[in-house]
């Protein structure tokens, strides 16, 4: 009985249970958690009725991650992802936080068995792994919404990279067509995919394999026409993403990227102070300091060749080419999601330095795994305790935000979020302040119709009026923010002619928006158009059928136009 538990204990499937359990004890109470205002609110609730509608799932690979065509992230298996939810539970984003949770374990899990076909110790990985399910530079990954991209991204690398190496060591041809199955998804969850294809090369270079030359050749010449139809559908369906200002900001990005690139090494080795966003951030000592540490206990290793140059080299890689996006980021934005999956270089040098290490001290084996274990339990319950109170930024709009601005208070994006909670709040002139500043950090279209549609809160019609038509001439680019807007503002100007005018011209542009679905129902409502009302009414029962208020409003425009129809009789 106690041989069979512990054979048990050391299965793979005991170890996903592991998972499983620990990752839910630390991030089940986020299946409660509010839409955050960053990207998730746009992403589904705001597009829910064009989402939900399964014959629009062929545009989301010809439009970007924010179904339109001005923005840079193309992305379409994201948008899948959220279609396919959206099919069965609407915007019940309690099913969305739990696919989250879902993703997350299943890509430390296929981190597991990848590091396994490198033939790594598996204790040794089970033990890392537990502390990166519980790491607080990955909280985001696991309870933030749209941080499931890098997730997904991390499953299907992986596992591309599984059949990759399985191929070159069995010369299956199932294993070349799950290779490249996982390959041409991967590059479709995100574009940040294109900087890994070096690694495989890379992997080819370092490795022994017993696949002919033409064999490996025609496989990544199969491959070709898909990265051609991707750069295809990605140049028709986001915005260029402009090569000329990299080339004259080389100097910027280099520094950016290096810059970076030692903060997020710094917070994955000591998380100290995870920050939900941080912008602009500036080196201090402490992270130079422990990042020349880190490369000279490295280098120290591979001198004494207590690590393989291979592994070493092979995890270099890894690292370096998924940490290349950061180079690529016009804004100077740290985000931890970014580093899930440059955390497997990590994990692989890791793993091979802590076994080398037991082999090479056999005589006090004992005495160093109690110090490993040690270790473990205080790092683990560190990072468990820190993740758990790290995730609470993220339980809605308001504590996201909050928390934002503390860590960045000069990202503009910050100070109009933290202007938007005022405004709920009441507090006009807290929002005024941000409002404005805000403006003095960043001047974008979208900053100026926000401060416009404040302006339309104060009940300053006329130069909110004049701020958007200004912003109407200038602007290139989807204009329905402006024309919603303009709408309400005609609206309770009672000019409901051009409220009408305006809230069409938004309605045409995106007429899934609940949003202009609702100004066009207000306005027709007002006027007595029940007729016209009563078609926007039924376009919206349509995607979502079980509405019982759609249905009741429905059932009372019935009864206005008879009544109506009464009178004029």
């Amino acid at each position: 009985m106690f041989k069979q538990i512990k054979i048990f204990l050391n299965t793979n499937i005991f170890f996903l249970i592991l998972l499983v359990i620990i990752v839910f004890l630390l991030y089940g109470k986020s299946i409660n958690f509010e839409p955050t205002g960053l990207d998730d609110t746009i992403l589904i609730k705001d597009n829910i009725n064009f989402i939900s509608d399964f014959r629009n799932i062929p545009k989301l690979f010809t439009m970007s991650a924010f179904y339109d065509n001005s923005t840079l992230y193309y992305r379409p298996v994201l948008s899948l992802s959220f279609a396919i939810e959206s099919f069965f539970v609407r915007d019940n984003f309690k099913i969305y936080h739990l696919t989250n949770i879902i993703l997350f374990v299943l890509s430390l899990y296929l981190f597991y068995l990848f590091c396994i076909e490198l033939k790594l110790n598996q204790t040794i990985l089970k033990f890392i792994l537990l502390i990166i399910a519980v790491h607080p530079m990955f909280v985001s990954i696991a309870v933030w919404i749209p941080g499931r991209n890098d997730s997904l991204l991390a499953l299907f690398f992986v596992t591309s990279f599984i059949f990759f190496i399985r191929y070159l060591n069995t010369k299956k041809t199932k294993y070349a067509f799950l290779f490249c199955l996982f390959f041409v998804v991967s590059m479709f969850t995100k574009e940040t995919f294109i900087s890994l294809i070096p690694v495989y090369f890379i992997y080819l270079c370092l490795y022994d394999f017993n696949v002919s030359k033409n064999k490996l050749l025609l496989l990544f010449v199969v491959l070709i026409p898909f990265v051609f139809t991707f750069f295809i559908l990605r140049s028709y369906s986001v915005a260029s993403l402009g090569y000329e200002y990299y080339i004259s900001n080389i100097g910027k990005c280099g520094t950016n990227f290096i810059k970076d690139s030692l903060i997020y090494c710094y917070n994955f080795f000591i998380p100290e102070n995870i920050p939900t966003i941080l912008f602009n951030a500036n080196l201090n000592f402490k992270i130079v300091f422990y990042n020349c540490l880190f490369m000279f206990i490295l280098l120290f290793i591979l001198y004494k060749k207590i690590l393989s140059k291979r592994i070493f080299l092979f995890s270099c890689a890894l690292i370096i080419f998924s940490m290349v996006p950061t180079f690529l980021q016009k804004e100077d934005i740290y985000l931890n999601h970014r580093f899930f999956v440059c955390s497997t270089g990590f994990i692989i040098i890791m793993a091979c330095l802590v076994d080398s290490l037991i082999l090479k001290f056999d005589k006090l084996k004992n005495i160093f795994k109690f110090i490993l274990i040690a270790v473990f339990v205080f790092y683990f319950s560190y990072c468990f305790s820190f993740s758990y109170k790290q995730a609470e930024k993220y339980k809605d709009y308001k504590s996201f935000w909050i928390n934002a601005y503390q860590d960045s208070p000069d990202y503009y994006i910050a100070c109009q979020n933290l202007a938007g909670i005022y405004m709920d709040a009441g507090l006009l002139d807290e929002a005024q302040y941000y409002i404005e500043k805000t403006i003095s950090l960043k001047s974008t279209f979208k900053t100026l119709i926000n401060y416009a549609n404040f302006l339309i809160v104060l009940g300053n019609f006329d130069e909110a009026e004049t701020a958007l038509l200004g912003i109407e001439k200038d602007m290139k680019g989807s204009k329905d923010l402006i024309y919603y807007s303009l709408s309400e503002i005609y609206y309770r100007k009672e000019d409901y002619g051009k409220a009408q005018q305006y809230a069409l011209k938004a309605y045409n542009i995106k007429p899934y928006n609940i949003d202009y679905c609702k100004q066009l129902i207000k306005i027709y409502d007002i006027m007595g158009h029940y007729e016209e009302e009563t078609k926007i009414y039924e376009q919206l029962l349509n995607f979502d059928k079980k509405n019982e208020e759609y249905k009741n409003k429905i059932r009372e425009l019935k009864e206005k136009r008879n009544n109506k129809e009464n009178t004029n009789a």
